[in-house]
């Protein structure tokens, strides 16, 4: 797949997501008569910045149209260089014969050396598609029990493996099939532009732009009045919920839908001033902010926006009964910050953070381009409008490492971390942390998921900001703990035992079961019916397809595993990325330490 990047009318801020897909080939056409070279330039950083954030690396190729034989140097060494998925500049004058036959050679000869060009895939797979592209050029969208009939007519059916080749099909763009969606499950969307025309229609209506984005049941009937929308207003209403385009509004009769991107551009008038020193406060700096992201948090957490009024475009009030958190985009456009107040503000600022971090992971290529930010407290920057701000992620390893001060860069001074962290008292004395109720989690997987592990327990951390006024401690045990220097026993035997001694197991499976990762999971087990504990989680991250044929001996161990797991009648979860990870595991801790308190109970009572 490869696409022409160029403004287009329907191409949003917020539906480049339906367009900028992984696994493609970009071609960024540049007009000559334009002043645009080098890097800086928003005709070029504009369109590679998108690429790189929505592209999961997808090469690129620059033409440039030298119209009217208007030629222009531009810094490719440079551009290259800052974006290293460039890969090759061409030029020529589109009104001439043959000006692209360069660009059209470099077209296939990128397009033919595409990570998933030339897998090798079962014959009957590419009957399938094949019929799918043929009901395509005709029919905007099939129901699912159709999709199965075509598989059928090739393979001998079996739903899960059909349902296989249907999320195979969706990640390479070939149609769009939501199958974790209760409306959407059921239809294949077989044209992308008959559903981005759609949504589409309801952005660019000159009454529901006038209504500050919001449309109800009588709206969707004239806009979709046609008859290729008219059956299907649930599914496009669900569709542009699920690309967190609107959400309903609570309470409305007629029902009643806001999408927040049409809301106003100015901040009310309520809010202004609204900052106070003692706030608590986290930024989050972006070396690229994509569009529309304060849009989709706030589509993401509109069970907290009490009053639409108090959202705009770049910013949005949340509340939650007394707790107030103030999120909006600051004049820079390069910062986003998060300011919460009274009694609950570290719950609440931890809610709002932990979805604009999911969201800032649903972005491939914003991996290192976001740092999240604390604002220092010392006397010169407490009043200051132009405070120093420290790493969050610095000050939460220096306290991991019993570093409880750290010196501001303005003023010198020595700041207390946990004030920082949590405003909270000092923790300087060692009872202070021994008040602490600890709870372990052990977690588990094989080499393959290491950065899965990895952000599952950077995660746990940043929990503990909010676990800290419970005086609760979540510490993560991971194999990578252990040292073969410091047992006389055999190694796994050490982390058999860590497995016995922890409150949590979660274990982490890809495209194989590896030996010990089954003996601590039987071990978890086992413990757990003996004793009620540790708790144990399992989590199957879904396979590519490139995965399951590249590694067909290692999925029998993870078959075998899966078999085990639902004879003991273990219910096991999947999950797509570590978003998804966290998202699913996001409420466990709280209910880890309601069931601590409450075992406390029963033995003070006793």
């Amino acid at each position: 797949m490869y696409g022409i990047l160029a403004a287009k009318r329907f191409i949003t801020p917020l539906t480049h997501q339906f367009f900028l897909t992984h696994r493609s080939l970009y071609v960024l056409l540049d007009d000559t008569r334009k002043d645009d070279k080098s890097v800086q330039d928003p005709g070029f950083s504009k369109w590679l910045d998108l690429v790189e954030v929505f592209g999961g690396g997808s090469p690129v190729l620059i033409f440039q149209n030298e119209k009217s034989g208007r030629s222009k140097s531009i810094d490719i060494d440079g551009i290259k260089s800052r974006y290293t998925n460039v890969t090759e500049k061409y030029e020529g004058d589109l009104d001439k014969k043959n000006a692209a036959d360069r660009l059209r050679d470099a077209i296939e000869y990128y397009a033919a050396n595409l990570s998933h060009i030339g897998e090798e895939l079962p014959a009957p797979w590419i009957k399938v598609r094949a019929d799918i592209e043929e009901r395509a050029a005709n029919e905007p969208y099939i129901p699912r029990q159709e999709y199965f009939k075509i598989y059928q007519r090739h393979l001998q059916f079996d739903e899960s493996k059909a349902l296989f080749l249907s999320q195979y099909l969706h990640d390479l763009g070939v149609f769009l099939h939501f199958q974790k969606d209760i409306l959407l499950k059921d239809t294949v969307i077989l044209q992308n532009e008959w559903a981005t025309q759609a949504v589409f229609r309801i952005l660019d209506d000159e009454a529901v732009k006038k209504n500050l984005g919001r449309f109800d049941e009588e709206d969707c009937a004239r806009i979709w009045k046609d008859s290729a929308y008219a059956a299907k207003h649930s599914e496009l209403l669900a569709l542009m919920k699920k690309f967190e385009l609107c959400y309903e509004l609570p309470d409305k009769t007629p029902r009643e839908w806001l999408a927040p991107q049409l809301l106003p551009p100015a901040k009310p008038a309520e809010l202004k001033g609204w900052n106070e020193h003692d706030d608590l406060v986290l930024r989050y700096r972006y070396g690229f902010l994509p569009k529309g992201i304060i849009s989709r948090l706030t589509v993401r957490l509109h069970r907290f926006v009490k009053r639409p009024s108090m959202a705009w475009t770049t910013g949005v009030l949340f509340e939650r009964e007394t707790t107030a958190a103030l999120v909006e985009l600051l004049p820079d456009g390069q910062h986003i910050e998060i300011r919460a107040r009274r009694p609950e503000a570290m719950g609440l600022l931890s809610a709002v953070s932990f979805d604009l971090d999911a969201l800032n992971e649903s972005f491939q290529g914003l991996k290192d381009k976001v740092s999240r930010l604390v604002p220092c407290t010392c006397e010169s920057c407490a009043n200051s409008p132009a405070p120093h701000f420290f790493d969050h992620g610095e000050l939460v390893r220096r306290l991991q490492h019993g570093k409880i001060r750290v010196e501001c860069a303005k003023s010198f001074q020595e700041i207390d971390v946990v004030k920082l962290l949590y405003k909270q008292p000092d923790w300087s004395e060692p009872n202070d942390w021994e008040r602490l109720t600890t709870i372990r989690i052990f977690l588990a997987s094989s080499s393959e998921l290491r950065e899965d592990r990895d952000a599952f327990e950077l995660y746990m951390r940043h929990r503990n900001d909010e676990l800290r006024k419970q005086a609760v401690y979540l510490q993560i045990v991971r194999w990578e703990n252990f040292l073969d220097a410091m047992s006389d026993t055999r190694l796994q035997d050490e982390y058999n035992k860590a497995v016995q001694e922890c409150d949590v197991f979660v274990a982490l499976f890809f495209t194989k079961a590896g030996k010990f990762t089954d003996e601590e999971f039987e071990v978890a087990w086992g413990q757990f019916k003996a004793s009620g504990k540790p708790r144990v989680f399992t989590y199957f991250k879904t396979p590519t397809l490139t995965a399951m044929l590249d590694r067909e001996e290692d999925l029998k161990s993870l078959w075998a595993i899966q078999k085990k797991i639902k004879n003991l009648g273990h219910y096991q979860s999947n999950y797509d990325n570590t978003a998804d990870l966290k998202l699913q595991f996001h409420d466990q801790p709280s209910r880890l330490i309601d069931s601590t308190a409450d075992t406390k109970a029963r033995r003070k009572g006793a």
